[in-house]
This record gives structure tokens, C-alpha cells and sequence, in this order.
């Protein structure tokens, strides 16, 4: 199947844009599927307490230390319904996120789709867990430390998370 969409300006805009929808998608079910403002409680008394008990550890002071481990089984309860509240929406969002990537993806950018280049890097990124390398286009373009297209969307991915989080106040 021929892609629809194959030189790299395109393949760079279209992954940079799914990477946005993705992430406002994602903000979107963990906001309908679970209690925002609860959870910032929650993660706000357990950093207050984490912090506190640092600070009794490293200053040394035991009767205070002891006081707040006794309060520990009950931080424990609480981190782990933050995790199991932050699970829920991710468990309904991934089921769309793969189709996309299995279904879409393949019919828009070609069957090798994982592999094409997305974007071009001013330097060899070989120390993240990807390799960039040089790629010759069917055209004879030649592009120079070439990022493949999974993991330009994922730099471009968690680039917008974070300004999407605050936009959407899950943050």
C-alpha cells in the first residue's frame, strides 16, 4: 500500500499533532475516569509526609522518626490507591491508543511505518536508546542522523505532556 503521507516536514507535523491528540485524549480520560482533585490531596499529604520523615531521618530525630512510622501502613495504603486511580483511565485510553498505532498508522504512513524517518537531528543522539543513523530516501535525499518514527513520537510526546497536564489542570 502506497503511504499517504511519506516525505519528512509531513511525517514530522503529523506525528508532532497525533503526539498532542494523544496526550489531550489521554488528559481527557483521566479526568472523566478518575478524581483529580483527590488524587492532588492524596499525592500532596504523601509528599508532606515522605518529606517530613526525610527530614527526621537525616536530622537524626528518633522520637519523631518513630511517630511518623507508625503513620506508614496508612501511607502505604494511600500511595497505592494513587497507583491503582492512575491505572484505570490509562486501561481505557490504551485500547484506542493501539488501534491507532495498529490499524491507522500502517494505512497512513506504510507498513514499515516504525522504521521510516520522522525527523532529522541536528546531533547523533546514539546515547538515548535509539541509534540515529544516515538514511538515504527513495528521492536520494540523504538525512543526516535520521530519528525514526516511534521515537520521534516519543520525544514529541512528552515534550506536550507536561503543557497539556497544566492546560487541562490534572496537574
Amino acid at each position: 500500500m502506497y503511504p499517504l503521507i511519506n516525505t519528512i516536514p509531513d511525517i514530522t507535523y503529523f506525528i508532532i499533532f497525533l503526539g498532542i491528540l494523544v496526550s489531550i485524549g489521554s488528559g481527557y480520560s483521566r479526568k472523566r475516569f478518575s478524581d483529580v482533585e483527590g488524587t492532588k490531596r492524596i499525592s500532596k499529604e504523601v509528599s508532606a509526609y515522605n518529606k517530613e520523615l526525610r527530614s527526621a531521618i537525616m536530622g537524626k530525630d528518633k522520637i519523631k522518626e518513630a511517630k511518623l512510622k507508625k503513620r506508614e501502613p496508612q501511607m502505604k495504603q494511600k500511595q497505592a490507591k494513587l497507583a491503582r486511580d492512575s491505572l484505570k483511565p490509562t486501561l481505557i485510553f490504551l485500547a484506542p491508543l493501539m488501534a491507532v498505532w495498529i490499524l491507522i498508522l500502517p494505512r497512513i504512513l506504510g507498513d514499515d511505518w516504525f522504521t521510516i524517518p520522522a525527523a532529522s537531528s541536528p546531533i547523533a543522539m546514539n546515547i538515548i536508546l535509539f541509534s540515529t543513523t544516515v538514511v538515504e530516501l527513495g528521492n536520494g535525499t540523504i538525512i543526516n542522523n535520521a530519528v525514526p518514527t516511534f521515537f520521534w513520537y516519543l520525544i514529541s510526546s512528552i515534550a506536550f505532556q507536561g503543557i497539556i497536564m497544566k492546560l487541562l489542570k490534572l496537574t
